[in-house]
C-alpha cells in the first residue's frame, strides 16, 4: 500500500479529486477520492486537509451528498474527511451537521467511525458553539445506539482538552455520571475517556462530585479508575512544570 507522508505529495491526487467534481459531479468525484486517497495509507493531518480543501472547493449545497458517498465507502480516513467538512459547516448549519453526524455514527460497525467523526464534530461544537449544543448532546445521552453515546465522550474529550471553558466542562461531567453505571462496553469507553480527560484538566471538579462519584449504587468502579488516572496524570504534569 502507497503511504502518503507529505502535502507534496497530496496536493496533485487533492486537485484530481477537485477537478473530477468539476468535469463529472459528487459521484465521481467520491470514487476518485477512493481511489487517490482513501486506498492508500495517509496521515490523519493530511487528510483533514483534504477535508478543509473539499469542503471549500465544492459548494455548500454538495456537501453532505459527497459525505454521503464517502460514507458508504466504508473507510477510516473517509470518517477523517466527513468530520471536518461537518465541523465546517456547524456555523451556518448547525442543526443539520449534527444531525449528519449523528446519524453516520448511529450506523457505524466499529469505533473509528463514532470516535474520529465525534471528536470532530461534537467536540468543535462544544467548544465553539457551547450554549447551543449542551442541550444537544444532553438529548443525545439517551440515543438508542451506543456508538451515538459513545461518540460524546469522544466529543467531551476533545473540547475539554482544547480549553473549554471549566463551567460547561462540569456541566458535561454531571452528564457522564447519569452513564458511570452503565455496563455496556462501547459506552464506557467514551464515557471513561471523558471522565479521565475532566480528571486530567480540572480536578477541582472530580473534588466538587466526589461524593456521586463515590457512590457505588449510581457509579460503577471502572468509571472511578478512569478519574483515578486521570488525577494521577494531572499530579505528574504539575510534577513536570515543577
Amino acid at each position: 500500500m502507497q503511504v502518503l507522508t507529505r502535502k507534496s505529495q497530496l496536493l496533485p491526487l487533492l486537485h484530481k479529486c477537485i477537478q473530477t467534481y468539476h468535469d463529472f459531479g459528487v459521484s465521481r468525484c467520491a470514487m476518485v477520492i477512493d481511489q487517490e486517497l482513501l486506498s492508500k495509507k495517509v496521515k490523519f493531518p493530511l487528510l483533514e486537509h483534504c477535508g478543509f480543501m473539499l469542503y471549500n472547493e465544492i459548494p455548500q449545497n454538495k456537501h453532505l451528498q459527497l459525505c454521503d458517498f464517502i460514507a458508504q465507502l466504508k473507510t477510516i480516513g473517509g470518517n477523517v474527511i466527513i468530520g471536518i467538512v461537518l465541523k465546517q459547516r456547524l456555523g451556518e448549519h448547525f442543526e443539520e451537521s449534527l444531525a449528519k453526524a449523528t446519524e453516520y455514527i448511529s450506523k457505524a460497525d466499529s469505533w473509528h467511525i463514532c470516535d474520529i467523526i465525534g471528536e470532530r464534530v461534537f467536540g468543535h461544537a462544544l467548544l465553539h458553539h457551547t450554549e447551543r449544543t449542551i442541550p444537544k448532546v444532553k438529548q443525545l445521552t439517551q440515543h438508542s445506539s451506543n456508538w451515538v453515546v459513545r461518540s460524546l465522550g469522544a466529543g467531551f474529550h476533545n473540547a475539554i482538552k482544547w480549553g473549554l471553558d471549566k463551567v460547561y466542562a462540569q456541566q458535561l461531567f454531571q452528564l457522564l455520571l447519569t452513564l458511570g453505571n452503565t455496563k455496556d462496553k462501547e459506552i464506557k469507553q467514551g464515557v471513561g475517556w471523558a471522565a479521565k480527560t475532566t480528571a486530567k484538566f480540572h480536578p477541582e471538579i472530580i473534588a466538587y462530585f466526589k461524593e456521586d462519584i463515590q457512590n457505588p449504587n449510581n457509579v460503577g468502579q471502572w468509571f472511578r479508575t478512569k478519574v483515578r488516572i486521570g488525577l494521577e496524570r494531572n499530579k505528574h504534569a504539575k510534577g513536570n512544570r515543577g
